[in-house]
Parts: structure tokens; sequence; C-alpha cells
């Protein structure tokens, strides 16, 4: 029995996320639109409707998307750097999903002492607050492949993770990762130095 719903157990291809969240920012998003784009890369009819239910909360039900939307020609510029990127969509993927923002910070905590992790360490750690039934490596198998497509760290072979350190990114990227952080910490004041955290393990500053 799971401790508390994690909520994904499909991984969204980061060009389908993409292009989704390209839609939400100019008003173009609809059911019909995401189910045209997860036909795209995805087979059968039931996981093309995950995959929509999916795409909705990484996109229009993010609690993220009113600070998108406000600054949309900025978050498209950042779409296309190379820096900007790993850092906006793990704020978008681990601000839709609390697993994810969860995942990220024990990463983060192990690979600060060590060079590398495995899956099998990064499963018992995080089967502490979710459980250890099928739901925990299908959200596994769901949130960090989504994680590496789009760089936020790596996997030099299977089942071992490693760190990539970020730098040169733009103030915008900063503030959403940040953004997420006091999202999934609301007591902490949000001038607090947080930079010592795990999840900023993927930064440099």
């Amino acid at each position: 029995m799971n401790k508390i719903q994690i909520g994904i157990n499909q991984r969204i291809p980061i060009s389908l996320l993409e292009m989704a969240l390209f839609a939400a920012l100019q008003g173009k998003a609809t059911p019909e639109y995401y189910l045209e784009l997860a036909g795209t890369e995805i087979k059968g009819d039931n996981r093309k409707r995950k995959a929509v239910t999916i795409l909705n909360r990484l996109t229009l039900r993010n609690p993220l998307m009113p600070v998108l939307q406000e600054n949309a020609d900025a978050v498209v510029a950042a779409l296309r750097s190379k820096k900007d990127r790993p850092i906006l969509f793990a704020a978008i993927v681990n601000a839709a999903y609390s697993f994810g923002y969860d995942l990220t910070a024990i990463l983060g905590k192990y690979l600060h002492v060590q060079k590398e992790v495995t899956t099998a360490l990064l499963t018992s750690k995080l089967a502490v607050k979710y459980g250890s039934n099928r739901s925990l490596p299908n959200a596994m198998n769901s949130i960090i492949p989504m994680l590496i497509e789009a760089g936020l760290f790596s996997r030099p072979r299977p089942g071992f993770y490693q760190v990539v350190k970020h730098k040169g990114f733009s103030p915008l990227a900063e503030n959403l990762y940040r953004r997420l952080f006091f999202q999934h910490n609301p007591m902490l004041p949000e001038n607090s130095d947080v930079s010592t955290h795990s999840y900023f393990e993927f930064i440099e500053y």
C-alpha cells in the first residue's frame, strides 16, 4: 500500500512536453491537440489517453503555469537555450509531480558524497515515503527518463546515475527552479539561502 499517492506511471517524451507547453503558452492547448500530439509517439488508445492527462498536469494544471504565461516570451527563449532547458524542464516536471521533486532531492543528497547512485539505493530511499509496491518502480521509470532526457543528470550505464553541474542559465530558469523548491517547502521563507540543499546539487553558482 502506498503511503502517498504518486500520480504518474507513464513517461512523456520531452519533445511532446515542449510542444504541449508551446500550445499552452499560446492559448492553443486543447484535449484534441494533446491527443494528436500523443499519437505521434505513443501507441495504444489507453496509453494515449493517459498521456493527455499527464500533459494537462504538466502544462495547463501546473502550479508554475501562471508564471510561465506571464513570462511567455522569455520561456520560449529559455526552451531554445541548451543551458536553460535542463533547469526549466526539471522545474516543470517536479512542480507537477512531488515524486519528481523528492527523487531529485534524494539523488542530489547522495551524489553530493559519492560519484554514482544506483537504482537500488534510490528505490530504497523513496520507498520510505512512497511505499514499495509496483507503483514505485513504474513512477521511477516514468520520471527518471524524463529528467535524463531533459539533461538534469546522466545515466552512464543502466542502473547508475551521475551528477551534471549546470551553470550559465538565465535568471528566469533559476527563478522557476527556486519557486519549485519553495512550493515543496512552504514553511521556509522565500529569501532563505537554499543553495546547499540537496535539490540544488545540480546547479553551480
